[in-house]
């Protein structure tokens, strides 16, 4: 499979944007204060944007759930695994955060999805599987039990009182919620449903969607900030191994022991293989996690996929 130049090509454009960023901070023209506003823009606009136009027009294919579920397992359990190793070494709720959702949740539609394309064309069959599982294993876990994770070790840092409970409401009065459910619920009424892939609807939603990327990238140039190499390995010791190597080789392992048909197997081993999720990154530092140690991590994580991603995928595929 021929998916060095696509997976070299997303991460380059990822890194030179953050660099440009970085460029732009440093002649003023960002400063700190910008975060926030980008934050707000991708978590309180963009994203519910996404959210719902993605799931208006879906049309949920059962046959490929089960391998949606066995990244979903796959992702819950890494981040699980990595709550016990921060709550074992008595990290602060903020990094603890950060080093969960990081190290369940990969990049899927900034590298995953491009590898997938570029590999079988855009309009594939391969490409249907590729949304459908990242759509239900990773981008609606994400938004849901992603957030409440970040929300939870995050807002509440310092904070006894607060609990599961009370971060669950806070979560159902979130916009990414509602989009959720008025997404789902759209798409279960055909007519309504057929009304948000017409032209004019579709335009719309692509003015929002074709920009996420880029307010990804700024965000993350923004939340990047100069730091010693030593001071963030132990983070990366425990995050990128999860992420990198972990998560592929478990998904490859369910998908083989349940028989999960070979060219859907594949393309959930490069979900899975994918690096650490910039979204996820985003998500950590509006919810008050740290989010200066979540976009080094990223950019960390992509550039060793540039080596783990294809190795990976020839001992495995």
């Amino acid at each position: 499979m021929n998916e060095l130049y696509p997976l070299v090509r997303a991460v380059a454009i990822f890194f030179l944007l953050v660099v440009f960023v970085q460029l732009l901070k440093r002649r003023g023209i960002f400063n700190d204060t910008h975060l926030g506003v980008f934050g707000w823009i991708i978590t309180e606009l963009i994203l519910p944007i996404t959210i719902f136009s993605t799931l208006a027009v879906s049309r949920i294919e059962y046959q490929f759930m089960y391998a949606a579920a066995i990244y979903f397992i796959v992702s819950i359990l890494t981040c699980c695994i990595a709550y016990v190793i921060c709550h074992f070494l008595h990290f602060s709720r903020a990094i603890t955060g950060t080093l969960i959702i990081l190290s369940g949740v990969g990049s899927t539609s900034t590298v995953a999805y491009p590898i997938i394309s570029q590999t079988f064309g855009v309009a594939s069959d391969a490409m249907t599987r590729a949304l459908i599982i990242g759509e239900f294993g990773s981008i609606i876990p994400l938004f849901t039990i992603g957030v409440l994770i970040v929300s939870y070790f995050g807002k509440n840092t310092g904070e006894t009182s607060k609990t599961w409970h009370d971060t669950f409401y806070s979560f159902f009065r979130t916009p990414i919620f509602f989009s959720l459910v008025a997404g789902l619920g759209v798409s279960m009424v055909p007519m309504l449903s057929g009304l948000m892939a017409s032209d004019f609807i579709t335009q719309l939603f692509a003015y929002f969607n074709n920009g996420f990327e880029l307010l990804v990238a700024i965000t993350i140039g923004l939340m990047l900030r100069p730091v010693k190499i030593t001071k963030i390995l132990p983070y990366l010791v425990i995050t990128l191994p999860l992420s990198l190597i972990f998560m592929p080789v478990s998904a490859y392992g369910l998908a083989t022991f349940f028989q999960i048909p070979p060219m859907t197997r594949e393309i959930l081993v490069i979900e899975a293989a994918a690096p650490s999720g910039a979204v996820a990154a985003v998500l950590a530092d509006r919810y008050g996690c740290d989010g200066a140690l979540a976009s080094m991590i990223v950019v960390v994580s992509f550039f060793l996929s540039l080596v783990t991603l294809p190795v990976l995928s020839a001992l495995l595929l």
